[in-house]
């Protein structure tokens, strides 16, 4: 009953103060590491999510591997991760975990506003990673899986539990813009000309974005 207890109050404390907001034009900046700096969204799922796509943009000079969005529900706290490192992405449904590498004619040396999106199929397993709207080699996890409802989303931490445990060495410093997140697969069309196109109507949306700063992270307008 304590831990039961324990959790209604995080939960509680985590969606309590949701804000709406269009961020057309603008960006989030992390701009230095912590342990307590994110960005926190409650996805509106009426049911267990079965199948979903998220796309966002960052910019970074980071060296180091960074957390970009982190997923979690009470019963595990890898629903969704995001994690990009040097040469390779690695990305968690319902806590199992897959590396993409990164191709040299994707991957740059230099800073650039890189644009990630990340499919999932659950009937399948089938995960589909797209940088600067050029797929990767699909793979499989989570087969026959799903997401409860009961979730929460950090962008720029890594949750290792549900709502906190977190690790600065794990955080991201930089800009990031145009988070978004659906409750279905996208097409390909879709995803190649995702900067380009107005975006279908989503459970998360850049344009209208239901959100909490914790910490230091600063909304400013985007310098590109």
């Amino acid at each position: 009953m304590e831990t039961l207890h324990h959790f209604l109050l995080i939960f509680a404390g985590l969606a309590g103060s949701l804000a709406q907001e269009c961020l057309d034009g603008k960006v989030f900046v992390f701009p230095s590491s912590s342990d307590n700096s994110y960005v926190l969204l409650k996805p509106a799922l009426k049911q267990p999510l079965q199948r979903f796509t998220i796309c966002l943009s960052f910019f970074t000079d980071l060296s180091n591997s960074f957390s970009l969005i982190s997923v979690a529900s009470r019963e595990q706290d890898n629903e969704i991760l995001l994690m990009k490192y040097p040469n390779e992405y690695e990305t968690c449904v319902r806590g199992q975990c897959i590396r993409f590498n990164i191709p040299g004619n994707i991957y740059q040396t230099t800073s650039h506003w890189e644009n990630a999106c990340l499919t999932w199929e659950g009937m399948t397993g089938i995960i589909q990673l797209w940088i600067d709207s050029q797929p990767l080699p699909r793979k499989g996890i989570a087969k026959g899986l799903w997401i409860p409802n009961d979730v929460v989303a950090m962008l720029g931490q890594e949750q290792d539990s549900y709502g906190g445990s977190l690790d600065a060495g794990q955080c991201f410093i930089g800009e990031m813009a145009k988070v978004y997140m659906w409750d279905t697969v996208l097409p390909p069309e879709q995803l190649q000309r995702m900067r380009k196109d107005t975006v279908p109507p989503s459970l998360v949306d850049w344009t209208a974005l239901d959100f909490e700063i914790k910490g230091y992270v600063v909304i400013e307008p985007a310098l590109q």
